[in-house]
């Protein structure tokens, strides 16, 4: 390597060998650099020396492991014969541990079945021992136990096990029995309720548990029997009695009685059910139930068929009764028809309760009578119920016909206006109308009768729809003719000093006196009225039926799915608000054609205008103007009077319909005019007087009535094409057409522009 670096040396040129310095190839340079490696050379061999080393090492260790572990798997087999042969061993004895425990299990079963037989026939022997003593000694009690043992254990004794126990045993049952039996049956008779709750518990240990329920049932009805037969007599008298009330009565002395016969069967069930359970189970608790569900049919059909003879005139509607008695009659059925549908869902919630303590459910719907639910294990409908039904069908046929004899007599009877009172703007005869309409409704949601319910709320949406709308649009009808003759007298628009009738010459006969029995026929003002509230009485008459009809029938009850039924019966009535309104709008328009006799002459100036004037002209029509201020003074007049005779609705009405048809009148005069500069001012300053004019007298924006005029009188302001070319964009938006833009254009007697050019602009 030495050589080789000196011949490389000397054959290269100084400074030429790259990585070199510029000065040279150095000699002693490589040679440590030669050195160098050579030392890294020897430690490198020390390194594999010591690897080498280790690795020997490691193999050797490995080879004794491996060596170990043959070793180890040659004794597997030998290991594993040993250990199927101790499992062998293991199964064996345990097979042999088992047959001795099933022996001792069976030999431990046979001694307590002895021992249970001993402690049987002990037992047995001391129940016919005791048995005879308890009875002779009237310890019934403890008598039905020794029975109840004897009958516990008699299916487990074998045949001629201690004969003569058992035969006596049997006598003292039967005897028993028979004993508890006569007790029960006196204590009945005596009505000793003490004895009778004693002897009935008596009927369970004995294996009467059915026959004990159905003796107790007979007890508890016939207790309630005469209860509400002493109810009865005492608030309704005998069955022969008339029905005439007395003295002390109540308004609703059936209703009552009925409510009577509930409370009492729910006394019974809160006094009764703890014990029933306890001693005969829950199930024949239902059994009771059921027995009270009966008994309320036989005493609820009598009442009902006291109330239905004691109003059979009313129910018959062959005469005209007493409309204050009918209506009497009308809320006793309803309450009756409450106080029904409540005990009954009182009673089936009960025995609800009841069977869901039930465990064998299956069993219990098998067991039901035909007809019985087996939610609740009652009848699914009863007497006392369909007989509910058929008096609500009388109920609603008798509601109806009382609905439209009352509201007949409102209108053509009862009608009345005040002649003296300008704040009174209606008559009596929607304030009447609407109470038999509300009265109506709100009694037939009490009845808890959904069906009753909607049959009512149609009947009054007819009476609405029919008789109450006929009779305001004749009302309107016959007071528009006298109302329109009175009004085209200019004085009849002033009003009147304070406290006076702003109509009150309306009301006079031919000699000045006011008018006896006035009513809105005589009045169109008043008539109106009525239809407005109207109107609003149906808005609170929905309101306040929908809150009291959701407290009776909530969303989540058990009419639930025939809510929606209800709410189409009310959208009917929306239907007949609709109709009502119609006639008012109509009734608006015919108001204002009446009153625009008073505008007509106002509006002629209009006609005569000319608006092509100069500046001298225009100066003179600042103080003397031709038109817009006349027009606005006799304008409010009529406003004053509408709104001192007129609701607030109505009134607006006939102002917006107003401002509505001036505007179509001026615009069509605009279209026939011709114009200055002044004159389009002047028109401009018109528009804008009678437009603040209908602004400050409505309640409601009307601004957008006055769009097109505003727009023609900035079209005719326009004084150049340059302005013209400004405000186009806008008038793509404009309420204007085309034609009648070039047609105000063209009407300007100084606007320097040629048709062409204004084509031009508006090419469409």
């Amino acid at each position: 390597m030495t050589v080789a670096l000196s011949a490389m040396a000397a054959a290269g040129e100084p400074g030429q060998a790259a990585g070199y310095p510029k000065g040279g190839f150095s000699v002693e340079a490589a040679e440590a650099e030669l050195a160098a490696l050579q030392g890294q050379e020897q430690d490198l061999e020390l390194e594999i020396e010591k690897l080498y080393s280790r690795a020997a090492h490691l193999c050797q260790s490995e080879s004794r492991s491996l060596a170990y572990v043959g070793e180890q798997h040659k004794q597997v087999p030998a290991a594993i014969r040993k250990l199927q042969e101790t499992l062998q061993q293991t199964s064996g004895v345990a097979d042999e541990l088992s047959s001795r425990v099933r022996k001792l299990d069976t030999v431990c079963g046979r001694v307590s079945e002895a021992l249970k037989l001993v402690d049987d026939m002990l037992e047995l022997r001391e129940c016919s021992d005791q048995v005879k003593q308890a009875i002779k000694s009237g310890d019934y009690e403890q008598a039905a136990k020794y029975v109840a043992r004897f009958r516990a254990s008699q299916g487990n004794l074998p045949p001629g096990t201690d004969d003569a126990s058992v035969r006596i045993l049997m006598e003292a049952e039967e005897e028993l029995s028979g004993i508890v039996r006569r007790r029960f049956e006196a204590a009945m008779s005596s009505k000793d309720s003490e004895s009778v709750s004693r002897f009935a518990k008596l009927f369970h240990p004995l294996g009467l548990a059915s026959e004990g329920v159905q003796k107790y049932v007979e007890f508890i009805r016939k207790s309630l029997a005469e209860k509400c037969s002493a109810d009865f007599k005492q608030q309704l008298g005998s069955i022969g009695g008339g029905g005439i009330k007395r003295a002390d009565q109540c308004p609703s002395p059936h209703a009552e009685a009925l409510t009577s016969v509930f409370v009492a069967i729910a006394d019974v069930v809160q006094e009764h059910q703890q014990s029933v359970e306890q001693e005969f189970g829950p199930l024949n608790f239902v059994v009771v139930v059921r027995g009270l569900l009966e008994e309320a049919d036989i005493q609820g059909m009598r009442v009902i068929d006291k109330f239905s003879k004691d109003h059979a005139k009313v129910f018959s509607q062959q005469t005209l009764p007493d409309m204050r008695e009918v209506g009497a009659v009308l809320e006793e059925t309803a309450m009756i028809t409450q106080r029904v549908q409540q005990f009954h869902t009182y009673i089936h919630d009960v025995a609800r309760s009841v069977v869901e303590m039930v465990e064998d459910k299956a069993a219990f719907a098998e067991s039901l009578p035909a007809g019985h639910s087996e939610q609740d294990g009652l009848p699914e409908n009863t007497k006392l119920v369909h007989r509910v039904q058929e008096l609500v069908s009388n109920y609603v046929l008798v509601e109806q016909n009382f609905l439209l004899q009352s509201v007949e007599k409102a209108i053509a009877e009862t009608d009345s206006l005040d002649p003296y009172d300008p704040d009174q703007l209606t008559t009596t005869l929607v304030d009447d109308a609407f109470f038999i309409l509300r009265e109506s409704m709100l009694r037939s949601i009490t009845t808890c009768d959904i069906n009753a319910v909607c049959a009512v709320v149609n009947n009054v949406n007819a009476a609405v729809s029919n008789e109450l709308r006929q009779a305001l649009a004749s009302n309107l009808s016959d007071g528009r003719g006298r109302y329109s003759n009175w009004v085209t007298h200019p004085k009849n628009l002033v009003l009147p000093k304070k406290g006076d009738h702003p109509l009150a010459s309306l009301f006079m006969d031919q000699e000045g006196k006011i008018r006896a029995n006035l009513t809105a026929s005589v009045s169109w003002p008043h008539s109106m009225n009525n239809v407005q509230q109207c109107l609003e009485n149906l808005d609170r008459l929905k309101e306040s039926v929908e809150e009291t009809f959701d407290e009776y029938f909530p969303p989540d009850g058990p009419d639930k799915d025939k809510r929606v039924m209800f709410q189409h019966c009310m959208d009917q009535l929306a239907n007949s608000k609709s109709e009502l309104e119609t006639l008012h709008a109509n009734q608006c328009k015919d108001g204002l054609n009446i009153l625009k006799i008073h505008l007509r002459p106002m509006m002629e100036p209009l006609d005569k205008l000319d608006y092509n004037i100069s500046e001298a002209q225009y100066a003179d029509f600042q103080v003397n103007d031709p038109f817009a201020k006349g027009f606005n003074y006799q304008a409010d007049i009529i406003h004053q009077h509408i709104k001192a005779v007129l609701n607030p609705v109505s009134a607006e009405e006939i102002m917006q319909q107003m401002a509505d048809q001036t505007c179509r009148r001026i615009e069509k005069a605009a279209l026939t005019k011709r114009f200055s500069i002044f004159g389009a001012v002047q028109f401009d300053n018109d528009v804008r007087a009678i437009c603040a004019f209908f602004t400050n007298v409505s309640e409601q924006a009307l601004r957008h009535k006055f769009a097109r005029l505003n727009e023609m009188a900035s079209l005719l302001n326009l004084e150049s094409v340059e302005e013209l070319k400004e405000i186009l964009p806008d008038m793509r938006t404009w309420r204007l057409a085309p034609d009648e833009i070039r047609k105000l254009l063209a009407s300007r007697s100084d606007f320097d522009a040629s048709e062409d050019q204004i084509d031009r602009l508006l090419p469409y």
